[in-house]
């Protein structure tokens, strides 16, 4: 087994909490290698040799952006499968939102925090595609296993990621907090996209305050669907949020921190294998928490793609 740090995540506290964690790790593997990459280039190399170097399992240690990176680094673009079949993937979550590891649960946890580490119980599940034109013309293949949003979710990650100021002093203090913060100015600016929706056999065309396309339930924090897609099911759940004012918008924020999305008046959900989302003109699109500007996407689930622990 190797273990890759990213020592950046949740603005540095993921470095300052690993001691503890590392050596939980180590008890339990004490044949585990430990890796720390001090950069994405680094930490995507030391994945990659991992992966050929006959290790059994790559686990990484930080947030839901480190294992977007992961994933990437063990998908083959030329193939759609990951680059050693049999490889397991885990993570530990030293992130600030770690959505990768919700529902918490109480049995899955290393020195007090999530961790999906159990090689034995690991089983298959579906990985997302993106197909991506992106703003300067040129396209490119991403893998997610979360999920991917355009409008207002997609505007507050970016938000998240590069506010610094008072967002960055609160992430490790109140992760919550913060992102309520990007939420409540994102809705307060209320930029909605114009977009056209298309997936097998339907298409929604206008603007809207946000698309997700859905492999896991929870995002954002706190927030999270109940509209009942799983990781192994071979689909995604296109969860549309209608254009609406501000006080409606909030009402379904609210509402999705309970995990209450189909009683709103603003929600349209489909499930689908595959969906394209175009944009009048372009825009972010998150992909598990990562933003990136685009002018096209095209959304496919790999089913029973990648190994990844219990």
């Amino acid at each position: 087994m190797r273990v890759v740090l990213n020592p950046c995540a949740n603005g540095g506290r993921a470095a300052r909490r690993w001691p503890v964690v590392r050596a939980a790790m180590h008890r339990l593997h004490p044949d585990a290698e430990f890796i720390t990459g001090t950069s994405a280039a680094e930490a995507r190399e030391a994945i990659r040799t991992g992966t050929a170097s006959g290790h059994g399992a790559i686990v990484v240690a930080g947030g839901d952006g480190t294992v977007n990176l992961a994933v990437n680094a063990l998908m083959d673009p030329a193939t759609d499968r990951p680059r050693v079949r049999e490889m397991a993937f885990g993570a530990i979550g030293l992130g600030s939102s770690n959505d990768f590891h919700k529902p918490f649960d109480r049995g899955r946890t290393l020195a007090g925090v999530p961790a999906r580490i159990d090689v034995g119980r690991a089983r298959m599940v579906d990985v997302g595609k993106a197909t991506i034109e992106l703003a300067d013309g040129d396209r490119t293949v991403r893998y997610f296993l979360l999920n991917a949003s355009m409008g207002l979710v997609a505007d507050g990650n970016h938000l998240f990621n590069t506010a610094g100021g008072v967002i960055d002093w609160l992430k490790p203090r109140s992760v919550e907090i913060a992102i309520a913060l990007c939420a409540a100015q994102v809705v307060a600016a209320l930029r909605l996209p114009s977009l056209v929706v298309c997936a097998d056999g339907w298409r929604h065309a206008g603007e809207v305050a946000n698309v997700g396309v859905v492999k896991r339930l929870y995002f954002a924090g706190g927030m999270h669907y109940d509209t009942g897609v799983v990781d192994d099911d071979g689909h995604f759940d296109v969860n549309i949020w209608r254009a609406a004012g501000r006080s409606a918008i909030c009402r379904l924020v609210f509402g999705l921190y309970r995990g209450h999305f189909l009683g709103s008046p603003l929600a349209i959900s489909h499930r689908s294998s595959s969906v394209t989302l175009r944009p009048s003109r372009p825009c972010p699109l998150e992909l598990d928490g990562e933003v990136v500007s685009v002018r096209a996407a095209r959304f496919d689930v790999l089913p029973s793609t990648l190994k990844v622990c219990s």
